[in-house]
């Protein structure tokens, strides 16, 4: 008995040794298909938060581990693998990659898939492709990254909203902007500004702090969604917290930005003086009685010359306009980051500051984000999380287009050379106006203009998850989201614009957006043999509230006076609620037969606030399947083919009116003589109802030779019940009123080509190519042959939703120089009259081929990667459509306004009996030639642009080790650093094709660091 209670101490003593023996591990830690380290691989502890990183060569030393630990191996892009220590001294880890190609895990509408398993249409891109680009808003960093969706700047000021467009266009009035989704909760978007600048609720979110994102294009991707995914779906999915070692990264660049391009080059100052004599001598030449009085044509000519165009004083001082309005803009961030936790809790925190100068003084953006991500999984069954997101963004600018503070404008179109600046005897400005003219100099005005943008951001977001058993699990949401807007905009005292409303002006534009969302959803997963099985069943409840106050006021007594409060005239002010629900009940099933064969089906159940009781509920539904064929017997021995999938689906998704209260008769109210009185605003429509959206899609996935990988995708999208507003009797009191009528057709071809071109241990190259096309077609409007036009647009079935209607322009007369038009005047055989005619009797038409939808657009990338040193670069373009340059009335107008520069387009004119060419003689007040609408003003908008450039070096071990961090790099990057174009203006216009003098984009230089401890 003593010698078996002896053994059983020692056994026990030698087992509580082994346990708390500590031991030095080292090992390599390596990738499994090449056998290449990876660097800066974490290695913890399993259980708990102790842990070390690698060096750039996969090698770690990790000291006191006890020896019967087991190690946790994890790096970004690769599996995580367990091994036990088991008292070694030496573990060497080789893992393998994150599922690439069809095994990659996707984000996608409530939950996460293989692409493997996935038939509808999505694509995904992590923040890998982007981190490093200088933007503000993500939007701007993945341009020509994904097919079939067309992003374009509406403007080039700091902080200006992009337009993102989807496969097309899907409404006429209710918006075509896609629906945004942030960690699973449908979020506000927009521009929640006046206008005045272009704002972006999006801007609260810093590109660093997301992980990917994932756009939904097709109906089986986005019919979960509903009444709000018709334009699309775009998830984002920002960072969260991993098990191990806390790691903090700090990032910083700087940069420096002018304009990308040479915007409407201008003839010289010589040039422009040829062109404004001959001007007034081709005038007076017309008309001779003009010139009488002057005793001779030269000196009409020389009197009206120094009238709009006069030599220079020498009492005067002029200057380089661009010089003088315009600067290099610089602009500055900074990020700090800290994650990590164990296997059981995670963290992830980030903070950071952008401060972006804009190229001329009036434009800045100032931004602080702030974000907490966090999770905990407080038994074996329940996680809880939450995550919180602050931003405090000003930003202030000008108008765009023809206003009077748009200094792009301004400098194209008013500022000649000849202009003067100061004088020379004081330095004070120069104030005066030109004859015909109604702008000054804008330098010394800058102060006397409001024009910011305060906006202030919070989401927050709190969940649980239960899994009840292995096969069924609960996970609850609430979400909330507000946002405060408040834009200004005045001319103070002394501003050229001073007494437009009164002695100065002044206005407050505040919004407050507050969103609630709250879900809940089931989901079982079982597989039973080669049968596998998913299901969801949830819903969702979301209520926002609008709330908009706006003050102006006017009478300003002095020059200090900024703020509203120190005008001394009430203009006008009020106050408006508006609110809006949505109650939706959501489900999805799937299943497979041996990962080869998938069939899915969604249903989502809307009912919103927006609509009348008897229409305000809407089903959604989609249909997808898919066939792998790659795991077929008979392609198993084709060894150059690693995977072939074909997929489709059908489904049906929808659109709300954008009026909350459109199917109601509402009232106005007002002042009838001197008392107030209310009046119908309205006619109702109890019918009103969804727009519906109808869209199917097959694709074929692909990957050969384990090198290259293709995508396919052709869809048919078709929108009915298009909101619209149809005529009605004039016996209602009103001439129309907001219904559904009229239908579109969006289809088009996608295709995406990535390849591994060297795939070697210290170095790789990876090139991808995207192409799409879009075909589109109003089908029907409210009544048969009815047309619709908006300048300079017409809406009409069988033409595209952006289809040109204006004169068609011939080109100028080779014996008299007139500007010719074809008349397209209706025959009575219904036939267009060819002949040619002057612009008054020429009719507008609608223009076959000349549409703003391009032919093909998309874009191409490359990643090179050798030892430390990466460089990647995207490009973007778009060929086959035309722009509508609104500039052609004011510098190609071929003199009709002798006071306003001219484009070197210009020099071109016809001058000479004989002379082929498509600029008219040029004649002062020019009524026939540019300054009218015409198909001159339509221009072939082909581009090819490098949109991002980075190189970057990851500094060598030694100097990381002496300095003990874990990881640092530098690198430089770039934005549209080359534009290939035959346009004589800035060519990323927006998907309408209009453009008239927004601020152009920017070319910005970054220089940046990034250091992890």
């Amino acid at each position: 008995m003593a010698k078996r209670t002896c053994l059983l101490l020692c056994t026990i003593l030698l087992s509580l040794s082994a346990a708390f023996a500590q031991t030095r591990v080292t090992g390599v830690v390596t990738d499994l298909s090449d056998g290449s380290p990876i660097p800066y691989a974490n290695v913890m502890i399993k259980g708990t938060t102790t842990g070390v990183a690698a060096n750039a060569n996969g090698v770690y030393v990790f000291v006191n581990v006890p020896a019967n630990a087991t190690l946790i191996f994890s790096s970004i892009g690769y599996q995580t693998m367990e091994i036990p220590v088991d008292s070694r001294t030496v573990i060497n880890a080789s893992l393998s990659t994150v599922a690439v190609g069809l095994e990659e895990i996707m984000v996608v509408a409530y939950g996460s898939v293989k692409k493997g398993s996935y038939s509808g249409s999505a694509t995904q891109i992590n923040q890998q492709s982007f981190k490093d680009v200088p933007v503000v808003t993500f939007e701007q960093a993945i341009v020509g990254a994904v097919p079939g969706v067309q992003i374009s700047q509406k403007s080039g000021q700091p902080g200006s909203l992009p337009e993102i467009r989807i496969r097309g266009f899907g409404s006429f009035n209710a918006g075509n902007e896609p629906l945004y989704v942030i960690d699973g909760v449908p979020a506000t978007s927009g521009d929640y500004g006046s206008q005045n600048i272009y704002t972006s609720s999006m801007n609260y979110l810093n590109p660093g702090d997301i992980q990917s994102i994932t756009i939904l294009k097709d109906a089986a991707a986005s019919s979960l969604y509903g009444s709000r995914a018709s334009n699309g779906v775009i998830l984002i999915t920002t960072k969260k917290g991993s098990a191990g070692k806390a790691i903090s990264t700090f990032k910083a660049n700087v940069g420096v930005s002018y304009f990308a391009f040479n915007n409407y080059p201008m003839v010289s100052e010589e040039e422009k003086e040829i062109l404004t004599r001959e001007a007034w001598r081709n005038y007076g030449s017309d008309n001779p009685s003009q010139w009488q009085s002057y005793g001779s044509l030269d000196s009409y000519v020389n009197f009206m010359a120094e009238k709009y165009f006069p030599s220079r004083k020498t009492d005067l001082i002029y200057k380089d306009w661009e010089s003088a309005l315009f600067r290099t803009g610089v602009s500055q961030n900074y990020e700090y980051s800290i994650s990590g936790g164990t296997d059981k809790s995670k963290v992830f925190a980030s903070v950071a500051y952008t401060d972006e100068n804009g190229v001329n003084r009036i434009q800045y953006l100032n931004r602080l984000t702030a974000s907490v991500n966090a999770e905990s999984k407080v038994s074996n069954r329940i996680t809880i999380g939450g995550s919180f997101q602050f931003s405090n963004q000003k930003q202030s600018g000008h108008q765009d287009g023809q206003a009077k503070d748009n200094l792009f404008y301004l400098w194209k179109v008013h500022l000649t050379e000849r202009w003067p600046f100061q004088y020379a005897s004081d330095g004070s400005y120069w104030m005066k106006y030109y004859d015909g003219g109604t702008r000054v100099n804008p330098v010394p005005q800058w102060h006397l203009q409001l024009n910011d943008a305060t906006q202030q951001r919070i989401l927050l977001k709190g969940w649980i998850e239960a899994r009840l058993t292995d096969d069924i699990k609960i996970k609850s949401v609430v979400g909330g989201d507000y946002l405060k807007s408040h834009d200004r905009f005045g001319w103070l005292y002394g501003h050229i614009n001073f007494t437009a409303y009164g002695n100065g002006y002044a206005s407050d534009r505040f919004r407050n957006v507050d969103r609630i969302v709250s879900s809940t959803t089931a989901n079982f997963t079982k597989s039973f043999g080669k049968h596998n099985v998913s299901a969801l069943v949830g819903w969702e409840a979301e209520k926002e509230d609008f709330l908009y106050s706006r003050l102006e006021k006017i009478d300003f007594a002095n020059f200090g006076a900024t703020e509203s409060a120190l005008a001394n005239t009430f203009r006008s002010g009020f106050t408006y609620r508006s609110n809006s629900n949505l109650l939706s009940a959501l489900s999805n099933i799937s299943y497979d037969y041996d990962n080869k064969y998938y069939l899915s089906g969604s249903y989502r159940l809307d009912g919103s606030s927006r609509l009348g009781p008897d229409s305000r509920w809407g089903n959604f539904w989609s249909v997808a399947g898919s066939w792998r064929l790659s795991k077929e017997m008979f392609l198993r021995d084709v060894s150059w083919l690693d995977e072939l999938k074909i997929r489709g689906s059908y489904g049906t998704s929808g659109t709300l009116p954008s009026n909350y209260y459109g199917y109601m008769a509402v009232f106005s109210y007002g002042v009838y003589g001197t008392e107030g009185a209310g009046y119908p605003s309205n006619l109702a429509n109890a019918d009103l109802t969804w727009e519906k959206n109808k869209n199917w899609n097959v694709a074929l996935d692909a990957r050969i030779f384990d090198r290259v990988d293709i995508v396919a995708e052709f869809y048919n999208k078709t929108t009915e019940d298009l909101l619209l507003n149809a005529s009605v009797p004039s016996t209602t009191g009103f001439s129309s009123a907001l219904s559904n009528i009229g239908s579109m057709l969006n289809r088009g071809l996608e295709l995406s080509v990535s390849a591994d071109i060297i795939k070697k241990k210290d170095m790789t190259l990876t090139v991808g190519l995207n192409w799409a096309n879009l075909y589109n077609e109003i089908i029907s409007l409210a009544n048969e042959g009815e047309q619709i036009v908006t300048r300079p647009h017409i809406w009409k079935a069988g033409y595209s939703y952006v289809q040109y209607y204006t004169r068609e322009y011939y080109g100028a007369d080779p014996q008299t120089g007139a500007a010719m038009y074809y008349s397209n005047a209706t025959l009575p055989d219904g036939s267009k009259d060819r002949s040619l005619v002057s612009r008054a009797q020429a009719s507008s038409v609608i223009l076959d081929g000349m549409t703003a939808i391009p032919k093909g657009f998309g874009g191409f990338n490359s990643t090179f990667t050798w030892k430390s040193l990466t460089a990647s670069m995207a490009w973007s373009y778009k060929y086959g459509h035309y722009v509508f340059d609104n500039a052609v009335d004011d510098i190609e107008d071929d003199g009709y306004n002798s006071y306003k520069n001219s484009a070197q387009s210009q020099n071109d004119r016809w001058q000479k009996p004989g002379d082929v060419t498509q600029v008219p003689r040029r004649v002062a007040g020019n009524t026939g030639g540019g300054y009218y609408d015409s198909s001159r003003a339509l221009k072939e908008g082909d581009y090819l642009r490098l949109k991002n450039m980075t190189i970057s070096y990851t500094i060598p071990d030694n100097i990381k080790n002496y300095l003990r961090l874990s990881n640092a790099r530098v690198y430089v990057s770039g934005t549209n650093l080359l534009t290939f174009t035959g346009l004589n203006f800035d060519p990323e216009v927006q998907s309408n094709g209009y453009y008239n003098f927004t601020f152009p984009a920017l070319r910005t230089i970054t220089l940046g660091i990034e250091v992890s401890l």
